[in-house]
């Protein structure tokens, strides 16, 4: 009965061994991939430099615009960005960093775009108007924003002006934590 109990007890720490090990190489390969492609990728730079307070009980529909068009996942356009790395660097006065990704089909193309940062429905970026940006040769385009957050934000609303006259918008769940993070959209 002895050796029966030392034999299970052996057999759950290798298990658990096995899936802490496991569990590390997974977490420690994202994160490489997600500083590789940082690194990796030519990027066009807009930053938005607004300072104001952000205090207030502004919601996440209080944003929305009535010319905003509503999609499901299989309208995905040109105009949509296939996924967005979201970057903080745990400084809530540095704000937010998004790398869009277009594609490279849609390199040289020029929209106009604007993003807003929530925590629980309450906007902690202001309201500002749409950033011109010419996508890059790699498909993508770095957003920074540094309006300063005083949390982490749990959603991200992208609203996309491709020219055509639609503006389209999509919204993006965040992990609540520093480091980079890539989201597909949950479209508006």
């Amino acid at each position: 009965m002895r050796d029966n109990s030392v034999l299970i007890i052996c057999i759950c720490i290798i298990i658990c061994t096995v899936i802490i090990a496991a569990t590390a190489i997974i977490v420690l390969d994202n994160h490489d991939e997600n500083n590789n492609t940082n690194q990796n990728t030519t990027q066009a730079t807009v930053t938005n430099n607004n300072s104001s307070s952000n205090s207030g009980g502004n919601s996440a529909s209080s944003s929305s615009s009535s010319s905003t068009q509503s999609t499901s996942s299989s309208d995905i356009g040109p105009g949509y960005p296939s996924s967005v790395t979201f970057y903080s660097d745990g400084n809530p006065n540095t704000g937010e960093t998004a790398t869009l990704n277009f594609g490279t089909n849609a390199a040289g193309k020029t929209i106009k775009v604007r993003i807003f940062y929530y925590r629980d429905s309450e906007k902690l970026s202001g309201n500002y108007e749409f950033q011109t940006v010419t996508i890059g040769q790699d498909g993508t385009v770095k957003i920074t924003d540094n309006t300063p957050m005083s949390k982490y934000p749990d959603t991200a609303e992208i609203q996309i002006d491709p020219g055509d006259g639609n503006r389209l918008s999509s919204n993006y769940d965040l992990g609540t934590y520093s480091g980079s993070q890539t989201c597909t959209p949950r479209y508006a």
